[in-house]
């Protein structure tokens, strides 16, 4: 039973939520409470991001917003669902076959068996007599065990087929659930899952893992003053430049809205500061152009943070430590890469 302290607890959170959904006017449905009771608790450093750069940008909290951050943060179904039965169908294709497989086993043991029945007979007394009807016997029951492991045959190859034909939806399935749809490289799902694979390895070997998060700069001015599509041919671009930037099991993934985050296994601090700021320089290389008219939006720039694994602790820490880095790299001017043990932003490279 939960304490007295606890209930009041929760009712302040719920009085704390309730309150802000009303001042924004945003209905309070259950997902909606759901979302601003996690986010007056503080706990998911993400949520909180997300929702205090909206308020900070003025954006209203529309009816689409507010489904967009309860399925990004709360509602994976969709996905599981989808999994889900094409996992279900899979084994039950599976368990068809080896029902068919057991049923040719069961045929071929009792033929078997007729096989030395008829055997003994012929070296029985009576087998030259009978030698005839115990050979025509035997045809006989070959001809149907022949056409009975036909038809059985043709059966696992059609479960095959279709066995063959889940696995790939399976696989496409699975890529849809854990890729970014407009950038196409890992989603938020995929970043978690990796996340917690990789801190794990790293406290079982002992090698260091970093993680960045790079928030583009000014990302508000492209949507606003150029439109949403070339808002996304930046976003593109930039998750692009990522992906080519990496190597061996360096995972980028866009984290939420301009916001990207690359995990480094196997990366001391000073290396994965030098990885932040090739990458920051690489996209100040690249210009956003209209290809029909060849008009150019300017170049893109990132702030990055820069944070470090330590062994055993909650994995929001490190997540809170780079993000807390991003910020100052923010504060201190953007376009620039900070650590989270400096103050000092990397030196800036010629672009």
């Amino acid at each position: 039973m939960a304490s007295s302290d606890e209930i009041r607890q929760s009712a302040g959170l719920a009085e704390v939520a309730m309150k802000a959904m009303l001042t924004r006017g945003i209905p309070p449905t259950p997902h909606n409470y759901a979302v601003w009771y996690v986010y007056a608790t503080k706990l998911r450093v993400e949520l909180t991001r997300e929702i205090d750069a909206i308020i900070a940008d003025k954006r209203e909290f529309t009816a689409k917003l507010n489904e967009e951050l309860y399925t990004r943060f709360f509602d994976s179904r969709e996905q599981l669902k989808a999994l889900s039965e094409a996992g279900g169908q899979f084994q039950s294709m599976v368990d068809k076959v080896l029902q068919t497989v057991a049923i040719v086993g069961g045929e071929t043991r009792a033929f078997g068996e007729k096989l030395d029945d008829y055997s003994i007979r012929l070296d029985g007394e009576d087998g030259s007599r009978n030698a005839k009807t115990i050979v025509a016997n035997l045809a006989e029951e070959t001809r149907a065990v022949s056409e009975r492991n036909r038809v059985l045959e043709a059966q696992i190859t059609q479960s095959s087929s279709e066995i063959e034909e889940l696995k790939q939806r399976l696989v496409a399935v699975r890529h849809e659930a854990f890729t970014d749809a407009l950038t196409g490289i890992p989603n938020r799902h995929s970043f978690d899952e990796n996340l917690r694979d990789m801190t794990a390895e790293a406290m079982a070997t002992g090698e260091p893992l970093c993680l960045l998060i790079l928030d583009i700069d000014h990302f508000k001015h492209f949507n606003d003053t150029f439109g949403h599509q070339v808002g996304d041919q930046v976003l593109r671009l930039v998750g692009h430049t990522l992906k080519d930037c990496v190597k061996g099991r360096d995972m980028p993934a866009r984290y939420g809205g301009e916001e990207f985050v690359i995990l480094l296994p196997q990366t001391k601090l000073p290396d994965a500061v030098t990885v932040a700021d090739q990458i920051r320089t690489t996209l100040m290389r690249r210009k956003i152009v209209r290809r029909d008219s060849g008009k150019d939006y300017g170049t893109i720039t990132v702030s990055v943070g820069v944070g470090l694994y330590r062994a055993g602790e909650p994995l929001e820490a490190i997540i809170q430590r780079a993000d807390e880095a991003l910020y100052r790299a923010k504060r201190e001017g953007r376009n620039r890469v900070v650590a989270e043990d400096t103050r000092s932003a990397a030196p800036l490279l010629q672009a």
